[in-house]
């Protein structure tokens, strides 16, 4: 039911994201391109820690889908602000969902729209669980910058386009824990 119920959350999402863009949804179809797409639900269990400061849960990283809901248990989640370079807390808000939008979503927007990078932070004293739900589009269906934000004064494509495979293939080749990692969206941009 939980799964069923944030899939209708996330679609929603999506509706609200086609007409924030200004996009047709009839040329668009983001929601039914997620609706038809994949949904990747991770859950995951932090025990306590005895010096979080020298562990991560997770390391940094950008979501590859579309939207990602996440529910958690207890406060950890943790989001970069390029803004001023620093990591900030996810408000605990007892029950809440909370969304990230993802790598596709900056790609179908040129950039109007951010995927969120985050990681999962440790507690020395509590577990902390966290259930995750990615909405990407089908394996091997393409996501590309909407045609109608490209020209004038949005200028050109900001991005290239991939699919869930293509994610798959960067991460064999790119370790997320290691130095030099490079994001999945860092990849897909388009030097200028």
């Amino acid at each position: 039911e939980y799964s069923k119920e944030v899939k209708r959350v996330a679609l929603e999402i999506a509706e609200s994201i086609t007409e924030s863009l200004g996009l047709d949804p009839t040329l668009c179809q983001l929601a039914h391109r997620l609706d038809g797409g994949m949904q990747t639900m991770a859950v995951n269990c932090y025990p306590p820690c005895p010096s979080p400061e020298l562990a991560l849960g997770l390391p940094p990283h950008s979501d590859y889908s579309c939207i990602t809901v996440v529910l958690q248990s207890t406060p950890g989640l943790e989001i970069f602000d390029p803004r001023d370079g620093t990591w900030k807390t996810a408000p605990d808000t007892r029950g809440a969902l909370q969304v990230h939008i993802g790598d596709h979503v900056e790609v179908l927007s040129n950039g109007t729209y951010k995927s969120v990078v985050h990681r999962a932070a440790l507690n020395s004293r509590k577990t902390r669980i966290s259930i995750a739900s990615l909405h990407s589009l089908g394996m091997d269906e393409k996501m590309g910058v909407a045609k109608e934000l490209v020209g004038g004064d949005e200028g050109k494509e900001r991005y290239r386009e991939s699919s869930f495979r293509d994610f798959l293939d960067s991460l064999s080749k790119n370790d997320i824990g290691t130095q030099g990692y490079k994001s999945f969206i860092d990849t897909l941009r388009i030097e200028k």
